[in-house]
């Protein structure tokens, strides 16, 4: 569907220690305007020296406080939102209970409600002697420690209680999405999917056989779309952005900074009708 005259894009970046929010008009790909909001979210791991974690409700703090900083009648042209951030990445959330929406200076923001904390990237409580005791993926990469389904398997082993508590899990930037859309259950693109490991790309389905003979929870998997899928459309106005824009699903930081390198539509190997829809869909796919 194509974007209305005067419409305009919201780009979302969750990175490690900073959110970023631009916003864009479509068809020229002008930046109109842009924020950039420090975190200031990292906490002590509770595994100890080797846990990198953060406080996910400092990270929509900073999110909404960019979100607010950038003008109200541009906010209001916005139609179509896309949203990236830190891969491998996972916490945790209770379905419909994940945030709750408030009123805040006469915007509409929401707040984390029953969540984890953000088990970060960098996260390196997966030692290799863990690591070599999981069974082996099919995927084209090998498990990493601060891998989504290696922190899990990691909590299955060391502290099944606290996995008793959810029955959603995805990166950050998932996290936002189904926040925004309230979703029930998560949507996640084959490029955050890849980086969580224990995913095929070629079938773009996890190793359910796998994960189920190895007593994974699976029911915390999210569903997987292709990149550049919309996810859904958001179901209150938020921060002046109006009530039904479409969001896409969560892309990966690392391919859509390859994206912002291309120069041309052949690059790696992408025909210019595929970018072109990337571009129509406010979001960037370069699997």
């Amino acid at each position: 569907m194509e974007l209305q005259e005067g419409a305009l894009v919201l780009g979302i970046d969750v990175g490690t220690s900073s959110v970023k929010a631009v916003l864009v008009e479509p068809v020229s790909r002008e930046v109109q305007h842009s924020h950039s909001r420090d975190t200031r979210a990292g906490l002590q791991g509770e595994s100890g020296a080797q846990g990198k974690e953060q406080d996910v409700h400092q990270i929509i703090r900073a999110l909404n406080d960019c979100l607010t900083a950038l003008p109200r009648d541009r906010l209001r042209k916005v139609s179509r939102i896309g949203v990236s951030g830190q891969m491998h990445g996972v916490l945790f959330w209770r379905t419909n209970q994940g945030c709750q929406w408030i009123n805040s200076e006469n915007l509409r923001v929401f707040e984390p409600r029953e969540v984890s904390r953000l088990v970060t990237w960098e996260d390196g409580r997966c030692t290799t002697d863990f690591l070599s005791s999981l069974p082996p993926p099919q995927s084209h990469l090998n498990v990493a420690s601060g891998f989504g389904c290696a922190t899990i398997f990691w909590y299955l082993k060391n502290r099944p209680d606290f996995l008793q508590q959810y029955d959603a899990a995805g990166t950050i930037q998932d996290y936002v999405v189904s926040m925004l859309c309230g979703l029930q259950k998560p949507l996640m693109s084959v490029q955050n999917a890849a980086s969580w490991g224990y995913f095929h790309t070629r079938t773009k389905t996890w190793n359910m056989d796998i994960l189920q003979e190895w007593g994974f929870p699976v029911p915390l998997l999210p569903t997987v779309l292709d990149a550049g899928s919309i996810a859904g459309k958001t179901s209150y106005d938020w921060c002046g952005i109006p009530q039904g824009a479409e969001v896409g699903v969560a892309l990966g930081d690392f391919q859509c900074s390859v994206y912002s390198t291309l120069s041309e539509s052949t690059d790696a190997g992408r025909d210019k009708g595929h970018l072109l829809h990337c571009i129509r869909s406010g979001v960037r796919d370069v699997l």
